[in-house]
């Protein structure tokens, strides 16, 4: 796998950047095969990614009937909370383009996290095909290196048989609803967007030359595709 660094000056300028890089791939995914499949990521850099995507200059150029979305990971509270990924990209791009209902699959958050699990898993093998392949999928980086909601020391990290799993998050005592390795490398192509000095230190050591295995976000590769990691020159200031 390829990894692709493009440094932007600041926060704003990643996520125009992004935000034309989303709109090509639409164009190129949706001529190639008639649709476009993304995995959407959390966190305050995506926010701003799909704020833009939301606006005319964007969303004017993207068939939105031809695109299907997807959450790579989901927080275990009610669709209305605070805390909802799926509430945050609602009210960042859904309540502002005409993408059908029917092309957006959030992650079910009623009753016990497993089924739940279960449930989404199904949900997307149904949409994707038993090949399980996402177009695009969207990840952010945590200061401990997680991605999605593959934390340090969980044990959805050594999960090879399932796509999507339920995570305890023992240091935010709360379960997470998770994309795992298998179905994350089973994508067609990886955008990171990380932002901020606070980063900086993890991106440090992974981009160094034969870095061991220590942080999750390390064992994100693809089996095909590449990877392109869209940084701000904060988070680049020590690569």
């Amino acid at each position: 796998m390829k990894h692709l660094k493009l440094v932007w000056e600041n926060a704003e300028a990643l996520s125009v950047a992004a935000a034309h890089y989303f709109v090509e791939r639409c164009a190129k995914h949706i001529a190639e095969k008639g649709s476009f499949s993304v995995s959407l990521s959390g966190g305050s850099t995506p926010k701003r990614l799909y704020q833009l995507l939301a606006t005319p200059a964007f969303s004017r150029n993207i068939d939105w009937k031809k695109v299907f979305l997807f959450w790579g990971d989901e927080r275990f509270v009610p669709h209305t909370h605070e805390e909802s990924n799926y509430k945050m990209v609602k009210e960042a791009l859904l309540d502002h383009v005409k993408i059908p209902k029917k092309n957006v699959f959030a992650v079910p958050t009623k009753g016990e996290a497993k089924d739940c699990a279960l449930q989404y898993e199904k949900t997307i093998q149904q949409v994707l095909g038993k090949q399980m392949q996402i177009d695009l999928t969207l990840l952010g980086m945590g200061d401990d290196g997680h991605t999605s909601s593959l934390f340090p020391g969980t044990d959805v990290l050594s999960e090879k048989k399932k796509f999507i799993k339920e995570v305890w998050v023992e240091s935010k005592q709360t379960f997470r609803i998770s994309s795992t390795y298998r179905f994350i490398n089973n994508s067609k192509e990886v955008m990171f967007l990380v932002a901020g000095a606070a980063k900086a230190p993890v991106l440090k050591y992974i981009f160094a030359k034969n870095a061991k295995a220590k942080y999750p976000v390390q064992d994100v590769n693809l089996k095909k595709g590449n990877a392109i990691w869209m940084l701000d020159e904060a988070a680049a200031g020590l690569i």
